[in-house]
């Protein structure tokens, strides 16, 4: 009975390199020997944070890897693709952020990355469309009694975005660019669910925010809707067009998906086509239906041309505002900056 380990070697040699073949082909494998960590640019509680952990957990059904979700806010989404672009391009580390912080960001910031050159984007997954709300017992009760507080306040109304350049920052800097009788204290925050929180404890006037169902709940009061269209949801609130503002775009409030420059472009396609299957599923579409944001879906060459063109568009779009000579965002979270 001695030759039985024998015989046990040979066979163990003999499939070695089939299962060395096989490893390399799992997905664990190509994604980099390990999970993949995904970046979230904002605090928990948003509609970015709730839809990439969304997003993520459809993915990982077809990638075969666990995916791990860390936030990582402030700078309005430049911490986070800071930190991926000093990331190793292997396939395990991506980030989803808001496209603010790769176009109107960049356009008025000294940034640590080129947008166009730095990064490769996989997915748009969604469009923002946040809501400016107070609390339920505030004074004002529409959008026009909040402006005409506004005016007679003499500058110390205080609203919480989450960060300054962020799509409801940028809407609401419009709106008083246009009309110069609105002065508001922009007070920045990791993510509109430190906003909120703010808001309801008293700390600012109103918020920019994308929990429909602290709205539905009547926790939170909604006042505007700042895009340029309406949301089914909330179809007594107005939006930008509705009285008569100018919608910010798509450049500055789209989600995007986004992988290291340098990343092989096999894993590239690879994860592009499984988060583009998650971001079709019904789990991940019934999720953004709690949240201010349009189902857009945009896959990887889709997403590249859309980032070039609102690269090239923002800078006349910032002057013909009048934001081109301000910082994006502050040095300190929490800051507030009067305009």
């Amino acid at each position: 009975m001695k030759w039985r380990p024998l015989l046990f070697c040979r066979a163990l040699l003999w499939l070695l390199p089939y299962a060395l073949l096989t490893a390399n082909l799992s997905p664990a494998a190509f994604a980099g020997n390990g999970p993949v960590r995904l970046s979230v640019a904002f605090s928990p509680g948003g509609a970015l944070d709730v839809a990439a952990r969304a997003l993520a957990k459809e993915a990982e059904k077809e990638l075969g890897a666990s995916i791990i979700v860390q936030n990582t806010p402030s700078g309005g989404g430049m911490t986070a693709v800071t930190r991926l672009v000093d990331a190793r391009p292997d396939g395990s580390n991506l980030a989803a952020c808001v496209s603010n912080a790769l176009v109107f960001i960049p356009h008025r910031n000294s940034v640590p990355y080129d947008s166009l050159r730095d990064v490769e984007p996989l997915l748009v997954f969604g469009q923002a469309s946040p809501v400016l709300v107070t609390r339920p017992d505030a004074p004002w009760k529409t959008l026009d009694d909040f402006l005409d507080a506004t005016r007679k306040s003499a500058g110390d109304m205080r609203i919480g975005v989450p960060g300054l350049g962020t799509p409801s920052h940028i809407a609401l800097a419009m709106m008083a660019a246009k009309d110069p009788s609105l002065k508001w204290r922009f007070v920045p925050f990791g993510g509109p669910g430190e906003a909120e929180t703010a808001l309801l404890g008293g700390h600012v006037d109103a918020a920019a925010s994308g929990a429909l169902p602290r709205i539905r709940k009547g926790q939170l009061h909604p006042l505007m809707v700042l895009a340029g269209t309406g949301l089914m949801a909330l179809p007594e609130v107005p939006s930008l067009t509705d009285k008569g503002f100018s919608d910010p775009g798509r450049g500055d409030s789209t989600f995007l998906l986004l992988a290291p420059a340098g990343t092989d472009e096999a894993k590239l396609d690879r994860l592009a086509k499984i988060f583009e299957k998650a971001a079709s599923s019904e789990a991940f579409l019934n999720t953004l239906t709690s949240y201010s944001v349009a189902p857009v879906l945009m896959n990887r060459e889709e997403a590249k041309a859309f980032l070039t063109k609102a690269w090239n568009e923002e800078s006349s779009i910032l002057d013909a505002v009048g934001l081109a000579d301000t910082p994006a965002t502050s040095s300190a979270p929490g800051a507030a900056e009067k305009r």
